[in-house]
């Protein structure tokens, strides 16, 4: 960290001050709230002038010194038994005096503290135009009448500064702990300040030195609520010190229950306390809401106030919120419905199994699974019985606490069941299962059933997921059957409706179906709003409608949803892990490096439920292929290192393939193009032969990008069978590769520019100058490289394509992948294993190497040639 906490979101208030205290200008009031970083802002005004050799005089006043005349200029004032106002005279002849020929800068730091000679002294100064002066006042904090008349006359401007922004609260964290810090606790960390520059400090170095501020996977991240250390504590207390009993009272009880009904709060406390509080600045009343409801003005308020209150006052207090919720609100809507509920769980009442049974549904309607969770197991132990333990195997789910979910369920197919209770519990399980995923665990509950849930009514919960599970393998059985479960009759509810769309969506974006897919994003989306599963939906369907898009070349589109998905409601770590992995899986697919590697280590750094897998290790390959196309091959493969690809039988495809591509880009990156080339063409043929040819597009875009000339007559077959702009891109990029046609690659380029692929762009204009270029077409070659260059530095991209293009080399493409390796520190028989050659053959592309560069070592051929860049 930072010793110094540097000036972030002022250069505005900066530069306008600088300019009012310039002559002939008189200067400049700051007001605003104690923290919001005035004194900071007079600092830097006052070494800006003088590195510019000007006098500059500062002063603080003091509560303790108002009380002695003159007391802020105690050190220049005489203490002689003169005339009064000689005296002030004095005082003011000292400090406007000047050793320079610009006038004196005169800074006092919290004049609302003056006593009235010195607030005359600063009046006469100013009205005589004696000096530029620089004050800060408090906001809302009485003046001397003296010093309210400066800004009142129009002596001096009036600039009231306002806390940081969230943006700017992010960019000061982040330069001060020296790297980036995740979303969501950016968030929490102005939530909790609301941009008061001291708060924050205190704060962030509270945090940071109890490590509950920590780095992990290279970015800051702090969940829970904060301890507040004892500085901070000081801090805010001195800011309600001076206030009475009844003020305090109110504010007590909102640090219980924020935000909460005006009519409530006033019965339990006083009317004219409830004023008091809003006209000292620590409450807000929200008239908009409907009832009217206030608010902290700070939230660390309600947790110092919380820390130095007895734990059994606290209970005390929230069980008298809750009862006065009953009484004065009783089902308002759903946030009063779950506030209520966790206030009794918190208070010396006992908790009613029904009250918290639905809070919890309210809570998942809210997307709050976390909190839905608590009441859940609330209910159950209140005596719930079977519908509280059915819910809590729910919203264990819905937090991706998958074994314990399976165990609640275990439990109650154990207990004294119908029939049609069976099997709706082991569609459940089948559901759970997915999520881990072990598919084949899913199937086996699925066949125990099939003829059951056909006899009890539950036939169509039974296609729904048997769709969901046949959607990560086998996309046509996925689509009949989700299809067979929407249009079928008898009993279906929202929760098996959601899986049978999610499988639609899947499946249509697997086998290149844009259109149907959308169609069943979008009406899952309508439902999962307005249903309890709203949270684990927009995730599910999010994911899989963000990838067809990314597959199909729908990047605007693409951009537009991640926006949308941002929206989306969920405040808990996997909503905020989901919502950096979105970002970062769109980055890449537009080309924007330097995004998806911050994003998808923004997403590894959140501490998530181990069942939820998926979500770092589709950010970790994210990761690792932005890495290695941004040519760092080393980091690239230390990040595959420990991460082992997936069977298809046990997880699909998709992390299968994206693994394999991390795998091909890693290899690119390393100069070993030819493996890097074999390694995308597996991922088509898997693709091909998995019906899949949406992920079969990509993988052979990718070959084709390394070089591969193959690709052309099954990309262009693909062109009627998958949708889009990416599928006709790819095909005619693979057909002028093949056919040495340097005009249709920078056609295909503009195609990859046009939908926004620029990584993909980049190389295609790169391999196209290169054809110019042998063709002896110089001035098309430097054309088509500039468009190379122009786009490779939108996306920091350093790809095989763009390195051949700007490093030529008299070696060919076979030999420096030879020496690749060998700069790896694989033998010759290493590298004959990995390039499929004979002992012989390595050493034969070796000496030619050695011929045409004239360095006869290893090791020299290794140094000069850095074929990790070529």
């Amino acid at each position: 960290m930072v010793a110094v906490w540097p000036l972030v979101g002022r250069e505005e208030e900066l530069d306008w001050v600088s300019d009012s205290t310039t002559p002939p200008h008189l200067g400049v009031v700051l007001a605003g709230p104690a923290g919001v970083g005035k004194t900071r802002l007079v600092t830097e005004i006052l070494a800006l002038w003088r590195t510019r050799g000007r006098d500059c005089r500062w002063f603080g006043a003091t509560r303790s010194a108002q009380s002695v005349p003159l007391g802020v200029f105690a050190a220049i004032a005489e203490t002689s038994a003169i005339d009064p106002l000689r005296r002030i005279r004095d005082v003011i002849t000292t400090l406007t005096t000047s050793t320079s020929a610009q006038p004196v800068l005169l800074a006092i730091d919290d004049a609302h503290l003056l006593d009235e000679q010195s607030a005359l002294v600063l009046n006469q100064i100013v009205r005589h135009r004696r000096a530029s002066v620089l004050i800060t006042v408090r906001g809302g904090a009485p003046s001397p009448d003296a010093i309210r008349g400066l800004w009142k006359d129009q002596l001096l401007d009036r600039l009231d500064l306002q806390p940081l922004s969230t943006e700017e609260t992010t960019d000061l964290v982040t330069r001060v702990l020296g790297g980036p810090i995740e979303s969501s606790a950016a968030a929490a960390l102005w939530r909790y300040t609301r941009g008061n520059v001291l708060h924050l400090r205190h704060l962030v170095d509270g945090e940071r030195s109890a490590h509950r501020l920590a780095l992990r996977s290279g970015v800051w991240v702090w969940r829970g609520r904060p301890q507040v250390s004892a500085p901070l504590a000081e801090l805010v207390e001195a800011g309600i010190a001076r206030q009475p009993a009844p003020v305090l009272e109110v504010v007590d009880m909102l640090s219980v229950a924020d935000p909460l009904e005006v009519d409530v709060l006033t019965a339990l406390t006083d009317t004219d306390a409830v004023e008091s509080a809003v006209q000292a600045g620590l409450i807000g009343v929200d008239t908009a809401s409907v009832p009217p409801v206030a608010r902290l003005v700070h939230p660390l308020l309600g947790e110092v106030r919380r820390a130095n209150t007895l734990p059994s006052r606290l209970q005390t207090l929230r069980g008298t919120v809750a009862g006065a919720l009953e009484t004065r609100c009783p089902e308002t809507g759903l946030i009063q419905r779950v506030r209520r509920a966790v206030l009794v769980c918190e208070s010396d009442l006992a908790p009613n199994a029904q009250l918290c049974r639905d809070a919890a549904v309210a809570a998942l309607k809210l997307a709050d699974p976390v909190t839905a969770e608590r009441l859940a197991r609330r209910a159950v132990e209140a005596g719930g019985g079977r519908g509280a333990l059915l819910l809590h195997a729910g919203t264990l789910t819905h937090c991706i606490r998958l074994d314990e979910a399976l165990a609640v369920n275990t439990a109650l197919q154990r207990g004294d069941c119908s029939e049609r209770e069976r099997v709706f519990l082991t569609l459940n399980r089948a559901a759970i299962w997915t999520g881990k995923p072990d598919l084949p665990a899913a199937n086996r509950e699925l066949a125990e059933i099939e003829t059951a849930s056909a006899a009890c009514g539950l036939r169509r919960p039974f296609d729904a997921l048997k769709g969901w599970v046949a959607s990560f393998d086998t996309p046509a059985l996925a689509v009949d059957a989700a299809n067979a479960a929407l249009t079928a009759p008898g009993w279906f509810s929202e929760f098996f409706e959601l899986f049978a769309l999610t499988a639609l969506v899947r499946a249509h974006m697997a086998v290149g179906r844009y259109s149907e897919m959308s169609a069943a994003a979008d009406r899952g989306y309508a439902i999962a709003r307005e249903s309890v599963n709203t949270a684990t939906f927009h995730v599910n369907i999010g994911l899989h409608h963000l990838d067809g898009y990314h597959r199909g070349g729908y990047l605007d589109a693409a951009t537009r949803l991640t926006d949308d998905l941002h929206q989306a409601p969920g405040d808990f770590p996997i909503a905020f892990a989901f919502r950096a992995l979105s970002v970062a899986m769109t980055a890449l697919a537009c080309g924007d490096l330097l995004t998806a590697r911050t994003r998808s280590r923004e997403t590894l750094a959140i501490a998530l439920p181990r069942d939820s897998n998926w979500l770092p290790r589709t950010a970790h390959l994210i990761l690792a292929t932005a890495t290695a196309m941004s040519g760092d091959a080393t980091a690239a493969s230390a990040l595959l290192d420990d991460l082992e690809p997936r069977s298809t039988e046990s997880a699909g495809i998709i992390l299968t393939q994206t693994h394999a591509l991390a795998r091909a880009w890693t290899d690119a990156a390393a100069g070993v193009t030819s493996h890097a080339i074999a390694v995308a063409t597996d991922a088509a043929t898997i693709a091909q032969e998995h019906n899949r040819p949406a992920y079969e597009v990509v993988a052979r875009q990718t070959a084709t990008q390394f070089g591969d000339r193959s690709h052309a007559d099954r990309l262009t077959e693909l062109t009627a069978l998958v949708q889009g702009p990416r599928v006709g891109a790819a095909a005619a990029h693979a057909t002028a590769l093949r056919d040495n046609d340097p005009d249709g690659l920078c056609e295909a380029a503009r195609a990859y520019e046009a939908f926004g692929d620029l990584i993909a762009a980049a190389d295609t204009a790169a391999q196209g100058a290169d054809l110019f270029r042998r063709n002896g077409f110089r001035g098309a070659a430097l054309t088509a490289a500039a468009t190379a260059r122009r786009l490779a530095a939108r996306t920091g991209a350093d790809t095989p394509a763009l390195r051949a293009d700007t490093t030529p080399s008299p070696l060919t493409r076979r030999q420096r992948e030879v020496i690749a390796l060998v700069a790896a520190g694989l033998t010759n028989r290493q590298i004959a294993d990995r390039l499929v050659m004979s002992v012989r053959t390595v050493e034969g592309h070796l000496f030619r190497a050695s011929q045409k560069t004239g360095i006869n070592t290893r090791e020299g051929l290794a140094a000069a040639l850095d074929p990790s860049r070529d």
